[in-house]
């Protein structure tokens, strides 16, 4: 193949061969957009210089700490969603940023407040997975005074100074469960929900629109009260053996909203009860097992890398003086997985 000239290149473009030999010399500036134009097309021509051109941006962009808030470690998914957040920083042309991650062992009140003002101390800007709760609104309003902005991913928070969010549509999500279990769980029976806590505003909707469409449809199946699981296994097994001993035979299936999936299967299994259905959101490696196992029906998955690729983007925009950047909605859907898709 032909490689192609910066005279080329810069006929492609539109530009003139000096501009293209500023951008990949460095030796003069060239306005910010007339680089980021020249590297669109660079790469539609597949010029050999590319990486030249994305490190020329990437150069003259400017600097960010990005502090990273996301559930317990011990999670998977919070662990693929960190690596996946440092990727995308630093493959990205529009901002120098490092992403300095925090894991909450407990989603409690006192450790997210004291895990926002380490980051912040740290940080130019913080995006979080955390509790809805007064102490963590107090909190993110002080920083957001000194400076340095929140940006909700996943789950959002009822707070004027972070009103942004990250994440995917619950309301939907959790009607979309609720289409399931009235399909596959029987006409009549009692459905088990067990979610991660009381204090995440993503897990409220999902069980909202899971109630309200059995209620809009006429549906003869009871929802339970719901359980914690506190976010993870043996929460929501403990959950399970609950539902199980007030439900008894009449239990037909359970919903695991957030984390701890894994831990409700392992507890039907334990109880010799494969005919409930099931249906979570948790996607991890033992979670798809039990999918193509029939042991989980159905896994509503949340894209989480994908909330991670918005969140950085989004940042990157408020570095570059975007300041309205980190106050807007940005939805991504989530992914509908069976034994047959997964």
């Amino acid at each position: 193949m032909q490689r192609i000239t910066n005279k080329a290149l810069a006929e492609a473009a539109g530009v003139s061969v000096s501009t293209v030999d500023r951008i990949m010399t460095g030796r003069l500036p060239v306005k910010r957009a007339t680089v980021e134009h020249v590297l669109e097309i660079a790469e539609e021509v597949s010029f050999h210089g590319v990486g030249v051109i994305r490190s020329r941006l990437r150069t003259e962009a400017p600097h960010c700490r990005i502090g990273l808030l996301l559930n317990a470690r011990t999670r998977r998914t919070f662990l693929d969603m960190a690596d996946r957040a440092q990727a995308t920083a630093e493959s990205s042309h529009d901002v120098q940023a490092r992403v300095i991650t925090h894991h909450l062992t407990h989603p409690e009140p006192e450790a997210t407040v004291a895990a926002l003002v380490d980051l912040a101390q740290r940080c130019d800007v913080i995006a979080c997975h955390c509790i809805d709760h007064p102490q963590v609104h107090a909190a993110i309003e002080d920083l957001n005074r000194k400076g340095v902005p929140v940006l909700p991913v996943i789950s959002g928070l009822g707070c004027p100074a972070a009103p942004g969010l990250v994440g995917s549509n619950e309301i939907e999500l959790g009607r979309t469960a609720a289409w399931f279990m009235s399909r596959l769980g029987g006409p009549e029976g009692s459905i088990g929900l067990v979610n991660g806590g009381t204090l995440f505003r993503n897990q409220w909707a999902e069980e909202e629109g899971f109630r309200t469409f059995l209620k809009e449809k006429g549906s003869r199946l009871s929802v339970l009260p719901a359980l914690s699981s506190g976010e993870c296994d043996i929460g929501a097994a403990r959950a399970v053996s609950t539902l199980l001993g007030k439900a008894g035979s009449r239990l037909h299936g359970v919903f695991v909203i957030g984390g701890g999936l894994e831990g409700a299967v392992n507890a039907l299994r334990d109880a010799r009860r494969p005919d409930i259905l099931v249906v979570g959101n948790e996607l991890t490696s033992a979670t798809r097992a039990m999918l193509k196992a029939g042991q989980v029906h159905v896994i509503l998955e949340h894209p989480g890398l994908e909330i991670m690729d918005g969140a950085i983007m989004a940042i990157a925009e408020w570095a570059t003086g975007a300041g309205e950047a980190l106050a807007k909605k940005r939805e991504f859907p989530f992914r509908i997985l069976l034994s047959e898709n997964c």
